[in-house]
């Protein structure tokens, strides 16, 4: 989950770029002289996610907007975000910022022929870039979620959050834990090798488990938290599920976790 939430955190601070430039004046001075006010909008944030940022950058390099940010955490990889998953974040942020200032940025790029490149790094000595010109980003306004990828997206998204599996498992010595989107939750299944295992859970003291574990890495999101929940709820993920049982399947024990329950 955190891995996305990065992707987010990126993706918002490539949106900044955008949408922090003024309108009314065109051409290339325009995002020039708009270069260090998009260099304090990234601190700022930065600062609102100590946890995640370990530092950004933002300039005019005509005819292109680039926007460099650096990941602090150790978890994160940037080779596993897809282009298409980072369009999909891309558009949705675009979505709910159309207005005279995205207008302009736009515009001024397509005159240019330019583009808004966003290079993510990570502590492991991963970078990629993304490229988007001013024709894909207007598209990217117009486009409904279907038509962006969708399922491509969505097995990115799974393929990252089954990522937190081995985690699970070394915290209460599963032999095995399977992720899938399922019924409208992230849901994840550890398998024990005995019932015994966790035969003092049931089902409320399950959800207070995970509920220990979920709460503070989106607590951790800050400002990008509502921004997370908006792209897992595009996907249909309404929560998390957590489910264990074990390899004879003599008992099982459920425990869902609505946002409703998780923003508590």
């Amino acid at each position: 989950m955190k891995k996305i939430a990065h992707l987010i955190i990126a993706t918002v601070v490539g949106m900044l770029a955008l949408c922090s430039c003024g309108g009314g004046s065109k051409g290339p001075s325009a995002l020039e002289a708009q270069s260090e006010r998009i260099a304090g909008d990234l601190e700022a944030l930065s600062q609102e996610s100590p946890k995640f940022l370990a530092g950004t950058s933002a300039e005019y390099a005509a005819p292109n907007l680039n926007v460099s940010i650096e990941f602090a955490d150790t978890t994160v990889n940037v080779n596993s975000y897809t282009e298409a998953l980072v369009q999909y974040v891309l558009a949705q942020y675009l979505k709910n910022h159309t207005g005279a200032n995205l207008d302009a940025v736009i515009n001024t790029l397509s005159a240019e022929k330019g583009s808004l490149n966003l290079r993510l790094s990570d502590t492991h000595g991963n970078s990629r870039e993304y490229g988007v010109n001013a024709g894909r980003l207007k598209q990217l306004v117009k486009l409904k979620p279907m038509e962006l990828s969708f399922n491509d997206v969505r097995t990115n998204v799974s393929d990252i959050m089954a990522a937190k599996c081995p985690a699970y498992i070394a915290a209460h010595n599963a032999a095995d834990c399977e992720f899938e989107i399922k019924g409208g939750f992230a849901q994840y299944t550890l398998t024990f090798e005995r019932a015994s295992a966790y035969n003092s859970l049931n089902q409320g003291s399950l959800t207070g488990r995970y509920l220990k574990v979920i709460k503070p890495e989106y607590e951790a999101f800050g400002a990008c938290r509502p921004m997370i929940e908006e792209l897992l709820r595009s996907l249909s993920i309404d929560g998390y599920r957590f489910i264990y049982t074990d390899k004879k399947g003599t008992k099982t024990i459920s425990a869902g976790m609505p946002w409703r329950l998780i923003n508590e």
